[in-house]
């Protein structure tokens, strides 16, 4: 891995001598856990460390003749049943899939500590981020994916589209859901980098 890839991997990760934990992190905050209830302090905080101690250990034990499918399901409802009720399978399958998507990322890019169960061969396993962007795609309205109940209703949305086409085909996505039927960009939500930018008139050619 060259020095440049590395600095910007490390922009976006922080520190990636643990790349599981750096990976984990990230994907916490993509799951936007202002979306999560509970107080910070008492409630969120402790419960973030358990969740992040026990995906850490399932990340990093998996092996890659394990049933993939099988693994996942398991890892949520436990995480669902015994560390966070109130966090919804929505919530969950993101800080999950995010976690596998990063990891199969810094993989390809040649970052160590990451096993062969992350190799480019795997990645058919692998289930995509429901996200806004997705459900857009799939045309799925009545649906917000950080509400998702249960795990039936993640795995139909699953099954729809694949972890190849969703890692490829992303970027599209995320322009088709900001583009209004006229073609022009629609603002970003508040909070976010993307609106910062909007708002700050940044510069688009």
């Amino acid at each position: 891995m060259t020095s440049e890839v590395r600095f910007l991997i490390e922009c976006y990760f922080g520190d990636i001598s643990d790349p599981i934990l750096a990976t984990i992190n990230r994907a916490y905050l993509d799951m936007q856990a202002h979306t999560v209830s509970g107080d910070k302090e008492n409630v969120i905080f402790p419960k973030r460390k358990a969740v992040t101690e026990y995906l850490y250990n399932r990340l990093k034990s998996i092996n890659k003749n394990d049933n993939y499918n099988n693994w996942h399901k398991e890892t949520a409802n436990h995480i669902k049943t015994f560390i966070y009720r109130k966090m919804s399978y929505g919530q969950i399958q993101k800080w999950i899939n995010m976690s596998v998507k990063y990891l199969y990322t810094l993989k390809q890019l040649g970052v160590d500590g990451i096993s062969d169960s992350f190799d480019v061969d795997q990645r058919s396993k692998f289930h995509a981020p429901i996200d806004s962007y997705v459900l857009n795609e799939l045309k799925v309205k009545e649906e917000v994916w950080s509400s998702i109940s249960n795990y039936d209703s993640y795995d139909k949305y699953r099954k729809m589209i694949s972890f190849e086409k969703e890692y490829d085909e992303w970027p599209e996505y995320r322009r088709k859901a900001f583009r209004k039927k006229d073609g022009t960009e629609r603002l970003a939500e508040k909070g976010s980098y993307r609106r910062y930018v909007q708002d700050q008139g940044g510069y688009k050619f």
